[in-house]
């Protein structure tokens, strides 16, 4: 077979590939995976690298001669840790809890006996380089079968695993007990299960039940562990929401609760300690950057914030500096601003009428938010489609379960993104309720929480297993008014008696 050679700048590093292979599977091969969160479709723009100095799409370039390629810097994305203690029962020295999310990975790592946390690691979910939410991945898995879903996330978690342990100063092998939360579509591709039956109906998972290992094969860092995966409760409603409920306490509750934790897939609970309803929304990436013209994720350089301030848009970006792209919160807020200022209006529209920053881009208008970042009639679109998703699931458990918004007592925002998300704009674009604005709270990495409380008290993780096994799950996709709620959820107004 016929090579050519790829030189990486700056480092000089220098390797051989086969002529004509796609330049984005190479440097995957090679470690050195770009994000492509369209799954290499050439759709999404985000994978661009420096090819001998022209920016070409790294999934579509073809190497057929020897080039010099420069990469992207990586992002430091703020990852949501969590920390602080728990209660622990003593039954190991220490204990290391896994939260195995679609876009981060966090590793806690606790003292088995006094629950106190020692050391936290965290990194991107380096499947990130074959698409950006799970169906990508399980399309990838399904078309390939080599594999490889679960290679590169069983070394993610070997890798935090040591770094945990050298953070804390203390051998890996000295742990004793790994607790692991992850939705449906992680937790089959970590255990190398048959992602098939999560894409086809009725869309179960090939295991729901909890698993209790002597040890795993597969977290070489840790030979001595006994390992605990939290179970799932349906095919897009996984452990990562057992979790969730175990650190809510949703077994102990006595008023009516939302839980939701927003993502690629828009896991929810209502419901309180005498019955609980669940269901999965298919949010789409929007929010974590992905199918955005400028999203990324919250790193340096991300708009994060925005105000309407006397008719104009004010931009806040991470680090201070110049603003190269805009993440999830910063996206929510511009799109409640832009409704503010007339800048769009109800149905979603742009309105290049009214005077404002625009620019034009494709032929169509664009609104610019500062440092060359815009927001395209596109983006505005991807908003809809991901909030009107959220907006049918809270409606349609809220229909199932015969009570009415005002009801809701707590709307708890779990995860990264509801942890910066303003509740306001939230609200104000109508992904939430506007009546109940004054009771949402963010409660931080709580699927991450929950994963170490069932690591250092075997109590919380019977619970999580009657939590899992009694907690009912609601298929929106085959309620019969599923497709017209989520059309009435489009729009930026809100109705009377919606």
């Amino acid at each position: 077979m016929e090579e050519v050679f790829i030189t990486l700048k700056p480092s000089g590093e220098r390797f051989a590939a086969p002529k004509g292979a796609r330049l984005l599977e190479v440097l995957r091969q090679q470690g050195f995976p770009l994000d492509a969160p369209c799954g290499g479709k050439g759709t999404c723009g985000k994978c661009r690298v420096l090819v001998n100095g022209r920016a070409e799409p790294a999934c579509q370039y073809e190497v057929t001669e020897d080039v010099t390629v420069e990469l992207p810097e990586r992002e430091q994305v703020q990852i949501l840790a969590g920390g602080g203690s728990a209660c622990a029962d003593g039954r190991c020295a220490y204990a290391l809890a896994f939260d195995v999310g679609t876009t981060t990975v966090v590793a806690f790592l606790c003292d088995g006996r006094t629950g106190r946390q020692l050391a936290c690691a965290s990194a991107v979910n380096p499947q990130s380089a074959y698409g950006a939410d799970v169906i990508a991945r399980i399309q990838y898995e399904m078309e390939h079968r080599d594999g490889r879903m679960g290679t590169e996330i069983r070394a993610c978690l070997n890798r935090l695993a040591r770094e945990a342990a050298e953070t804390a100063g203390i051998d890996p092998e000295e742990i004793g007990l790994v607790s692991l939360v992850g939705n449906t579509a992680m937790h089959h591709l970590l255990l190398g299960l048959d992602v098939g039956p999560l894409v086809k109906p009725p869309y179960m998972p090939l295991v729901r039940e909890a698993m209790e290992l002597p040890k795993a094969d597969w977290l070489t860092a840790c030979p001595r562990a006994a390992v605990r995966v939290l179970p799932n409760i349906a095919g897009f409603v996984g452990a990562d929401t057992v979790g969730c409920m175990v650190s809510a306490a949703f077994d102990r509750r006595e008023e009516l609760t939302l839980l939701i934790d927003i993502g690629t897939n828009g896991e929810m609970v209502l419901g309180n300690r005498e019955r609980r309803l669940a269901c999965s929304t298919a949010a789409g990436p929007a929010f974590e950057g992905a199918k955005i013209r400028f999203g990324m994720r919250g790193a340096p350089g991300a708009i994060d914030h925005v105000e309407l301030i006397d008719g104009e848009l004010v931009c806040y970006v991470i680090g201070g500096g110049e603003a190269k792209g805009i993440c999830g919160s910063g996206l929510l807020d511009a799109v409640y601003a832009l409704l503010g200022g007339g800048f769009v209006d109800g149905s979603g529209r742009m309105c290049p009428e009214v005077p404002g920053p625009w620019t034009e881009v494709d032929g169509q208008p664009a609104f610019l938010l500062r440092d060359g970042v815009y927001l395209t009639q596109k983006d505005i679109r991807e908003v809809q489609l991901a909030k009107a998703a959220i907006r049918a699931g809270i409606e349609l458990l809220l229909d199932t379960m015969g009570r009415e918004r005002e009801a809701v007592r707590s709307v708890l925002l779990a995860g990264a993104f509801g942890s910066y998300l303003s509740p306001e704009s939230a609200c104000g674009i109508g992904m939430l309720p506007p009546e109940l604005l004054d009771r949402v709270r963010a409660i931080g990495n709580a699927a991450g929480e929950g994963a170490k409380q069932c690591a250092l008290l075997e109590g919380d993780y019977r619970r999580s297993i009657a939590l899992a096994r009694e907690t009912e799950f609601l298929e929106l996709a085959s309620l019969p008014a599923f497709q017209d709620c989520y059309v009435d959820c489009l729009s930026f107004e809100e109705e009377d008696g919606e």
